[in-house]
């Protein structure tokens, strides 16, 4: 442990014993069907033999991009890196406090693997690319500290002061370097942008955060505008579609432009982001998944458009635009491959000849999100047309909130895989109409483990508590964007 900083190092954790046990963190002694514990607290003891994802603390070094803090001959406090490859370097950081450095241990042992996709822990551009740029860089090295100490904070409030400092900090020295019109064009300044957002994400209840994205904007359009291959620019579209989604709003940019730009690059280099995550194989997930956002951005658009005083008065042009998303999203669905549209719920309890990689796996937990996702649209798109619910609930509907509850119940908890399940899990929540059983397996996928994600849902939970209660108690549908914005609780 880094004195007096409460950063401990890795426990080893049982993958054996029972998931009810797993989850509570206590020692389970693996007596079946039923262990000692679950059976003496008359809890339900559930088993999954076939659990094949990693967790967030693995212990397999041969697999991932590990990082330690060393001291180098200088006397300099640095980390030492080293790739899956066996390739080893050092990021020396000359005179940083030192109590800063196990903050940016943390950013790259578990935020950086974290901040776009689950699990993302080899040949991660946060890691490799943007580290190196923090030592010539104060905004950028303290916004990633900012965001380590927040994580910590939420279950060890001591990082709560930290966390402000280096806030403090990064908003001081990001000021500076946008008033040098070189600087401004960097890597280093459009990075610390979009962490100060991630950390407005995770670890306020305002919505600073779309101050932050909003600069990142004007940042990436000073800099000559987005460029696909740029993972910077694809941070920025993941945090777009699902800020306007969540916000009821619009994409701070027009055009897809997480796929069209950046084709024309001559650039005989191959661009890191093209292949990331590592476990994308082909990058079949990242492309479906680019293209769901087409759908999910007009479906954006369509929401804020409906509830402006147009869209109240002219009913009959929304419906048509949903028509035609609705249309244009089932050709797409339809055309996508088996992996990914016919994947079965259950297919982590299929027997296979071999198990799965972790990578494998991996993607096929990234397909179940994705499947997830494409049922909030459908739930989303019905909910823009009839928010109040005036109407019986549409069979799509109900199928969509059947599939996504289904793949929360099959997903593992505590691996990470929880931060890309979120916003179908919140639409399957507006959905549902006082049903207490759906309610409670939400109110559970939707509760936050601060040690497996720097994201987290409590916003949303906050918002789908006040729905359900006023539903609860008056009998009647709400639209949830108009319960967001009395409420005032920014998701």
């Amino acid at each position: 442990m880094a004195p007096g900083m409460g950063i401990k190092a890795p426990v080893p954790r049982t993958r054996t014993g029972c998931l009810t046990c797993r989850k509570r963190k206590v020692k389970c002694d693996e007596g079946k069907p039923n262990c000692g514990r679950c059976q003496r607290l008359q809890r339900e003891c559930t088993w999954s033999e076939e659990l094949q994802v990693v967790p967030q603390r693995r212990q397999d070094r041969g697999s991932a991009t590990g990082a330690r803090i060393i001291t180098t001959a200088s006397k300099v406090p640095a980390l030492h890196l080293s790739r899956p490859s066996g390739q080893n370097f050092v990021v020396e950081f000359p005179g940083i406090e030192r109590a800063t450095i196990p903050y940016l241990h943390h950013f790259v042992t578990f935020c950086s693997r974290f901040i776009a996709y689950p699990n993302d822990s080899e040949m991660n551009p946060f890691q490799e690319e943007l580290v190196p740029l923090a030592v010539s860089s104060p905004a950028l090295l303290n916004s990633m500290a900012a965001l380590a100490a927040a994580h910590l904070s939420r279950s060890n409030k001591q990082h709560d002061v930290p966390a402000a400092k280096y806030y403090s900090r990064a908003l001081r020295e990001l000021n500076d370097t946008l008033s040098d019109p070189h600087l401004a064009r960097s890597d280093s300044a459009l990075a610390a942008c979009l962490i100060l957002c991630v950390y407005e994400i995770c670890h306020s209840k305002n919505s600073l955060w779309l101050e932050h994205l909003q600069g990142a904007r004007d940042l990436i359009l000073y800099r000559g505008g987005p460029k696909s291959s740029n993972c910077l620019t694809r941070l920025f579209s993941l945090l777009d579609i699902s800020g306007s989604l969540c916000s009821g709003a619009g994409p701070l940019l027009q055009g897809n432009y997480w796929i069209e730009s950046g084709l024309e690059s001559t650039s005989p280099e191959p661009s890191k982001a093209l292949t990331w995550p590592y476990y994308d194989d082909n990058n079949v997930m990242v492309q479906h998944f680019h293209e769901l956002m087409i759908y999910m951005a007009k479906l954006s658009h369509l929401s804020a458009q409906s509830i402006s005083d147009f869209g109240r008065s002219h009913p009959e042009v929304i419906a048509e635009k949903a028509a035609e998303v609705k249309r244009e999203l089932q050709i797409w669905w339809g055309q996508c491959p088996p992996d990914l549209r016919d994947q079965q719920t259950g297919w982590r309890r299929i027997p296979r000849e071999r198990k799965l990689t972790v990578a494998e796996t991996l993607e096929a937990e990234c397909f179940s999100s994705t499947r997830a996702c494409m049922y909030g649209c459908i739930i989303y798109l019905y909910h823009i047309l009839d928010p109040l619910g005036r109407h019986p609930q549409n069979p799509e509907v109900t199928s969509a909130v059947f599939e996504i509850l289904q793949i929360a119940r099959e997903t593992p908890e505590g691996y990470g895989l929880e931060m890309v399940l979120y916003w179908g899990i919140f639409m399957a929540g507006v959905a549902v109409f006082n049903d207490f059983v759906a309610e409670d397996l939400i109110r559970r996928k939707l509760k936050s483990d601060t040690n497996v994600s720097i994201y987290h849902a409590d916003r949303a939970l906050e918002l789908l508590e006040v729905l359900w209660k006023r539903q609860h108690q008056y009998g009647t549908k709400y639209d949830w964007r108009e319960v967001q914005i009395q409420m005032e609780i920014q998701m």
